[in-house]
């Protein structure tokens, strides 16, 4: 009983430094905009920024604009592991195909995304598949070389005792090499997150038809900074709820062994 109390007192008192932490930081930023070291068209207090929610919610479509970003999120992310995890498997358990592509495989990963958009406008137009596609290829180039990783890890750790089970092919595919690759690989995939959100506004900015980027590009235009913020606290709220629930998955759901 004294070690359950320890652990909810240590859990409460962690959850009450991290909100402070974050009280901390919004009181910096309320005095620094009001001492006037920076404009405040530049850097508007954050009462302002809040306030900014209820015009990008009533005139700006916020909910709408948020929700067509996620679905174009998730879309990307399905795209992009059902492409990679497959070629990975193919790329990394056939010794041939590996040596043949591996060095190109390693050198998509410093291609400058954004760079790439006019070619993907070319191939997929100014719709929404656009986004999805190049958003899709940003985690395919990178997920693709790390499932590759992954597989060479599985034979490093697991040589003696694939060895030893005397196992056939498919035998040590479904016991070990899918969920030992699949379990690290969602680790990777959570990385993602913040990295997913900066492709999908890439994006979104080329051409306004809807998502969060669009909405970027409009309160801009508009010099509105205070709703620039404010969608910037939206970005990580969402990331911060994409993290935490690929978690969840893995934890409860997918990979619960890891955690036994």
């Amino acid at each position: 009983m004294e070690s359950a109390s320890t652990l909810d007192t240590g859990r409460g008192t962690k959850i009450l430094l991290q909100i402070s932490g974050w009280i901390i930081l919004f009181l910096i930023w309320w005095a620094i905009s009001l001492s006037g070291m920076i404009k405040t068209t530049v850097l508007p207090s954050p009462i302002d920024v809040f306030a900014s929610f209820k015009d990008l919610i009533l005139k700006k479509h916020l909910l709408d604009n948020t929700l067509f970003s996620v679905t174009e999120n998730v879309l990307g992310y399905i795209m992009a592991v059902v492409l990679a995890v497959p070629l990975g498997f193919l790329l990394g358990m056939i010794p041939g195909f590996r040596e043949m592509f591996s060095k190109q495989i390693d050198s998509v990963r410093f291609l400058p995304i954004p760079a790439a958009t006019g070619i993907f406008t070319g191939l997929f137009g100014m719709g929404i598949w656009l986004k999805v596609n190049f958003l899709a290829f940003g985690i395919f180039i990178y997920i693709l070389p790390v499932v590759v990783i992954r597989i060479m890890e599985v034979e490093e750790t697991y040589k003696q005792t694939i060895w030893t089970m005397g196992a056939n092919k498919w035998q040590q595919l479904k016991m070990v090499y899918f969920p030992s690759v699949l379990s690290r690989l969602s680790d990777d995939i959570r990385v993602l997150v913040a990295i997913s959100w900066t492709y999908i506004v890439v994006a979104e900015m080329l051409n306004n038809t809807g998502g969060l980027g669009g909405l970027i590009h409009i309160v801009r235009q508009e010099t509105r900074y205070d709703m620039l913020y404010a969608i910037f606290i939206v970005f990580i709220v969402i990331a911060f709820i994409q993290d935490k629930l690929l978690l969840w998955l893995d934890k409860k759901v997918l990979f619960k062994f890891k955690y036994v």
